[in-house]
């Protein structure tokens, strides 16, 4: 799914059940939901700006696409999924910045499912097409949480 519908529309329909939760105090945490949200939007534009540029991909890119080259830079020097992390942060701060229980429930089911079905159809496309510099890569660089220092 584009980003705008995993990252802005479901997030808002998944906060109109809201109704039928009981109220969630968060008070302070809008602050920290704008900062998920700014961080999100950077990361997810930056790593975007990476894997989307023009003669990088064979057959469309996105979600059953192989890119030409493996993409080690920028972002992806610290984690694999610096897109998927920036949508996930995103919905993440939507969530507190609008005290939206459905909203994170939304991203742990959002998050559940790119783990269980994307991901692993992605990551087996990558193995084959760059062999062991992605298995190497793989090994280094985490799927969600960043590294300490960068992939070289």
């Amino acid at each position: 799914l584009p980003p705008l519908v995993v990252g802005v529309i479901l997030p808002y329909l998944a906060s109109l059940l809201d109704v039928y939760l009981p109220e969630a105090p968060f008070g302070p945490a809008r602050w920290l939901g704008v900062l998920f949200l700014l961080g999100g939007c950077l990361l997810s534009a930056a790593s975007v700006s990476l894997i989307y540029t023009p003669g990088q991909w064979e057959t469309t890119p996105y979600p059953r696409g192989v890119p030409k080259q493996l993409v080690i830079i920028g972002p992806y020097r610290y984690v694999r999924n610096p897109k998927l992390l920036g949508i996930l942060l995103i919905v993440l701060g939507e969530g507190f910045y609008f005290q939206s229980l459905s909203i994170l429930s939304y991203m742990a089911a959002f998050l559940i499912f790119v783990n269980l079905l994307l991901l692993p159809g992605e990551e087996r496309r990558l193995e084959e097409r760059f062999g062991e510099d992605y298995l190497r890569y793989r090994e280094k660089v985490h799927r969600w949480l960043p590294t300490a220092s960068p992939y070289k």
